[in-house]
């Protein structure tokens, strides 16, 4: 009979460390997934600035999750200095448990998830996100739900704006500075631009190549020039940035960018206010949802893209 009790003492010893022990971990630091997120991305993109790209964040962003991480763990993740890229033991090890988790998380999403959801979803989106973030996020949706058809859109901001509701489920959009509604994904700050190899913004009238009209870029350029006593005049209007981007290398036109569709661009750089352009604003790019209740594909996509698409931090 002693040993019994003795034994019943001891599992309820047990039970009761178990119980702690789990009420620890509840009580514990918790890793966030965006800083995991981060360091996978800067080892699989080999750096900062392509992490910071694929991420579509900033490079000082990007640089800031990494060293939270090494706060948070308590270690450092890459031997110095940094910009050669060696991870440490331990940062191997971190990455290993990353990966882990981020697939856990996926699984997660995923197990919960309804069945087969069928349907369309109609999305407005810039030009930017439309041929540069979205293609490979959409084919991965399209692996998770391929009864879910998705027709995207390019838009202007105006027609965008108008379209959220009676059109568009869902729409990425360019706002001014605090106007937008949803989701903040990114800033990005509106530039000018010309080839290298030619002058247009000499001449006078000034010619721009411009997206159409409701275009946000488009009202900042032609406010901007006739406040400073610019002439102008539109040569060249398409809705296609790259459109854009050929007409000013070719050296035809003065262009209005936001710098991100810039990045990597040979051959054109930017006007400065000592030229005679003034500066512009910076604009926001917003995930935004319709004011209704959405379809369950529209849903689905929503609740996806919330997941995958980084949120804006302030660097």
């Amino acid at each position: 009979m002693k040993q019994d009790v003795q034994l019943a003492s001891g599992a309820r010893s047990t039970e009761h460390d178990n119980l702690s022990g789990q009420r620890h971990m509840l009580r514990g630091r918790l890793l966030d997934p965006e800083l995991l997120r981060a360091l996978v991305a800067v080892v699989d993109c080999n750096g900062y600035t392509p992490a910071a790209h694929y991420l579509h964040r900033t490079q000082a962003a990007i640089s800031q999750q990494i060293s939270r991480l090494e706060d948070c763990i308590g270690v450092d993740l890459f031997e110095k200095p940094t910009r050669q890229l060696k991870m440490t033991a331990q940062g191997e090890v971190m990455l290993s448990y990353a990966r882990r988790l981020l697939a856990l998380n996926h699984e997660a999403m995923d197990n919960f998830r309804p069945g087969i959801v069928s349907g369309t979803v109609r999305m407005g989106a810039t030009n930017f996100y439309a041929t540069t973030v979205l293609p490979a996020l959409l084919a991965e949706f399209s692996d998770l739900y391929p009864a879910i058809h998705i027709d995207l859109q390019v838009g202007v901001a105006e027609e965008m704006r108008r379209k959220l509701g009676p059109t568009f489920d869902l729409t990425i959009n360019a706002f001014q500075g605090g106007k937008g509604q949803g989701v903040l994904l990114r800033k990005d700050q509106a530039v000018w631009a010309v080839s290298n190899r030619a002058s247009p913004h000499r001449k006078q009238p000034v010619p721009l190549a411009l997206l159409p009209q409701g275009s946000l870029l488009r009202r900042w350029a032609e406010a901007a020039l006739s406040k400073a006593g610019q002439r102008w005049v539109v040569v060249q209007e398409s809705s296609s940035v790259e459109v854009l981007k050929a007409s000013v290398l070719a050296g035809l036109a003065v262009g209005v960018f936001h710098e991100a569709t810039l990045d990597g661009v040979a051959d054109i750089r930017r006007l400065t206010s000592e030229e005679g352009f003034p500066g512009l604003p910076p604009s926001e790019i917003w995930l935004e949802r319709a004011e209704r209740e959405l379809p369950p594909a529209a849903k689905c996509l929503h609740e996806f893209l919330l997941e995958q698409l980084p949120r804006w931090i302030p660097a």
